[in-house]
């Protein structure tokens, strides 16, 4: 059936063309989707309370390694005071508390290791020595694996006061990357939580090309070139807790491999226990399995950022009331996306009940994945830890080898994100926590340091996780701090606490930095601006009169006023509770009067007066009470509050201050921005999206019409809507002047052929191909 003229869709030239009506409407209900409402989860208004494009060079502390190339450093290990940073050809030894190079490890890669590396198509940059992988085995022997010109090795060094030894060199393929760009991750986990005495778990790569991804511990690792293990992963960190070795990475789904190709994050685990299994399976895995990430935004079609780049160590705490351990997690969006980052926590326990739920998996290669039947698990369930896994049956290997996903993903602890950041300034890469931060009057919150691509650092806390409801989400971006001024990707981050002070040490592929955790006493100097920074870290000293983070109010907390989740105290006398009530706009030119109270007038429909009022005698007053004289500015009654959205006076709307972004510092104080929002209601977001959506479906309306109309041919006599090109060929035909044999009959010509009537009855029709009597001269038009 062919479409009508009227039909909201146009057929030409075989192609279906939607209604532009509908585009537009399409396109409106996106864009208002994508803004909200005063409860929308986009976090549009969150503003840092402070940002800093310059640091102090007295806060800092700095170490540039070789500065004759880029060193691509890697924090391998805190040891004490000590830290241990992976370079290039380097394990350089450092201080903490005063970043100065205690003692380097050097391993140069051999010239014949070079001339492989440079043969196979390497660069010279690529063909050096990158350690990568760092492991203390025992109090003076430690694991070095590096790169090694893609070739890599792997030695045992003993540690001297002031040198390392060289005990044994061993292969290092399944322990360290071929690529120094490759993301890997190793841990050693020893028993109870014991540093030495333990084993390697590596995840990484196995070949020179990459394609054979791997978690390893010698002598077990996970199925080799088995899409369902690992599909391309690139692994971000790795955790141990209790019984268990967690790894978190992301990878290409390939549960979602029928409908497409995406990336989906992964947390693994396999258990320190596994001794892998009977006879064939005595080099893999017996309890590996994994499961999805869930970092979105909630909703009927949630929003996913679904590539993982940084986890944090697991933190303890209270939240709501109740103790829970979390991991935070730093996720973005794909590249070709809309960009956007977030900040996501998972409560450990819910990924152990995700591990303890239902398998995940498909029958053949074109079947969709399914939830697996509890009936068809077997027993012992796989995936849990045993004293010997070499005892279990084949069928509880076997189902683990084609069953180690699970159906579940694991939810995010508050149901969303904790920080979104949308645009395309920046991504996150990077996250440290500084746990449990506790203020004067007495609640915790985890302090997040945030690293991004661009050389800055963020500072950010969720104020509401120490309120009663667990749920709650309020989002508080503290700080941002441009660390590196050549916008530099920050790759690591650590928070290093002292009796006397604490840093964050920031680390870049050629540079490393310490800066202050804080700095109150220069982004505050009056209470209300110590106060509304909402930094866990600064409180106001009420004797000393000072914006401090002195660890003296742990015995006075009396004498600190500090409120991270208002940002406001009454205690603060230059500032009041902020309201969030219209803000009152005073009168241009004020009204003197002789009492005490101001005197207005009543409002009347009318013209009338106000006695007793300079400027308001024998002036005209419209209904609401306002002068009408022209030379009189508008005034407004004490009593009629300002609106947030002036429209009877045809005035702009006026801005007004977010209780939650207050201004944070006196006006001479640098490094500092005052944030001022417009706040609408929820009645002027209604309006303005029925009014686009009304506009949208009548302009649409209107060129669907106008569309329509120029398709339409409404001089032809078909009953075929045929298009505009045809035209020239209609002309011909129906010119009887071109051609006397088409001036015969008015009648329809057939494309084909044209025979003329006649009137005898054994005489066949024109449109008959089995007569071959000859015909009268005939022009052929085909088209």
């Amino acid at each position: 059936m062919l479409p009508t003229q009227r039909s909201s869709r146009i057929l030409i030239g075989s192609r279906w063309l939607v209604h532009p009506g509908f585009l537009f409407l399409l396109l409106s209900l996106s864009m208002t989707s994508l803004i909200g409402g005063d409860d929308g989860p986009w976090q549009n208004g969150i503003q840092p309370h402070i940002r800093v494009s310059q640091l102090d060079e007295s806060d800092l502390q700095r170490f540039l390694g070789n500065e004759s190339h880029t060193d691509y450093f890697k924090l391998l290990e805190q040891d004490g005071e000590s830290l241990l940073v992976g370079a290039r050809n380097i394990v350089y030894n450092i201080s903490l508390s005063t970043l100065m190079e205690k003692k380097r490890l050097e391993w140069f890669s051999s010239y014949a290791d070079i001339s492989m590396c440079k043969l196979k198509g390497k660069s010279e940059t690529e063909c050096q020595n990158y350690i990568r992988v760092l492991a203390r085995k025992s109090e003076d022997v430690i694991l070095v694996c590096g790169t090694n010109a893609f070739k890599p090795m792997c030695r045992n060094y003993r540690q001297t006061p002031t040198d390392y030894i060289v005990e044994k060199e061993m292969s290092g393929e399944g322990l360290c990357p071929y690529d120094p760009n490759h993301n890997s991750t190793a841990i050693f986990a020893g028993p109870l939580g014991q540093r030495t005495d333990g084993d390697l778990y590596v995840a990484t790569v196995a070949q020179f090309s990459g394609a054979d991804p791997l978690i390893y511990r010698e002598p077990l690792r996970t199925e080799q070139f088995n899409f369902e293990h690992l599909n391309a992963p690139s692994f971000v960190s790795s955790i141990h807790h209790e019984d268990y070795v967690y790894f978190f990475f992301r990878e290409t789904a390939v549960e979602y491999i029928n409908c497409g190709k995406t990336v989906y994050s992964r947390v693994a685990r396999v258990c320190t226990k596994d001794k892998g299994g009977p006879h064939k399976f005595r080099n893999r895995w017996t309890s590996f399995l994994k499961a999805r990430l869930n970092c979105s935004l909630p909703g009927e079609f949630p929003f996913y950022f679904n590539e993982i780049q940084s986890t944090s160590h697991i933190v303890d705490g209270l939240y709501g009331g109740k103790p829970a351990q979390l991991i935070y997690a730093v996720f973005t969006t794909p590249t070709n996306s809309i960009s956007g980052s977030a900040v996501c926590a998972f409560r450990l326990e819910d990924i152990l009940k995700t591990f303890d739920g239902p398998f995940k998996g498909h029958e053949d290669v074109n079947f969709n994945w399914l939830p697996v039947q509890n009936s068809k698990v077997p027993e012992p369930r796989p995936g849990q830890c045993v004293n010997d896994s070499r005892t279990l049956p084949e069928m509880t290997v076997n189902f683990i080898k084609n069953h180690n996903l699970m159906d579940q993903s694991v939810p995010a602890f508050w149901g969303k994100p904790l920080v979104i950041y949308t645009g395309f300034k920046y991504r996150y890469t990077y996250i440290a926590v500084d746990p449990q931060v506790e203020t004067a009057n007495g609640k915790k919150y985890d302090v997040l340091f945030i690293g991004t691509d661009n050389g800055k650092v963020i500072k950010a806390l969720n104020a509401g996780s120490d309120e009663k409801e667990a749920s709650k989400i309020t989002p508080v971006i503290v700080e941002e701090m441009l660390v590196f001024p050549q916008r530099v990707p920050i790759t690591n981050l650590l928070v290093y606490h002292t009796m006397s002070e604490a840093k964050l040490v920031v680390v870049s592929q050629d540079e490393i930095l310490t800066i202050p955790l804080h700095n109150c006493d220069k982004h505050a100097r009056t209470c209300s601006a110590c106060v509304a920074l909402r930094d866990p870290y600064c409180a106001w000293d009420i004797n000393e009169r000072t914006c401090t983070s002195s660890k003296k109010r742990i015995g006075k907390k009396d004498k600190f006023v500090q409120n991270v989740a208002n940002g406001w105290d009454t205690r603060c006398p230059e500032d009041a509770k902020p309201s969030s009530s219209p803000i009152t706009v005073p009168s241009t030119t004020p009204i003197e009067t002789t009492t005490q109270e101001p005197i207005t007038c009543p409002p009347c429909p009318v013209k009338c007066v106000c006695p007793g009022v300079p400027g308001y005698m024998d002036n005209e007053v419209d209904e609401i009470g306002r002068p009408l004289n022209k030379e009189t500015s508008p005034q407004r009654s004490p009593h009629q509050s300002a609106s947030r959205h002036d429209n009877h006076l045809g005035g702009r709307p006026v801005p007004q201050e977010d209780p939650d972004i207050k201004p944070n510092m006196s006006p001479d104080t640098p490094d500092a921005s005052r944030d001022y929002h417009l706040i609408y209601t929820a009645e002027t977001l209604a309006i303005a999206v029925t009014s686009s959506i009304v506009s949208s479906l009548v302009v649409g309306f209107i060129s669907g019409y106008i569309f329509s109309r120029r398709c339409r041919n409404e001089e032809m006599e078909s009953p075929y809507d045929e298009g505009p090109y045809l035209e020239p060929q209609h002309n011909v035909r129906m010119d009887p002047h071109l051609d006397p044999y088409l001036s015969r009959n008015n009648k329809p010509i057939n494309l084909v052929l044209n025979v003329p009537n006649t009137n005898s009855k054994n005489s066949k029709t024109a449109n008959s191909s089995a007569d071959n009597k000859p015909v009268d001269k005939v022009k052929k038009i085909y088209l």
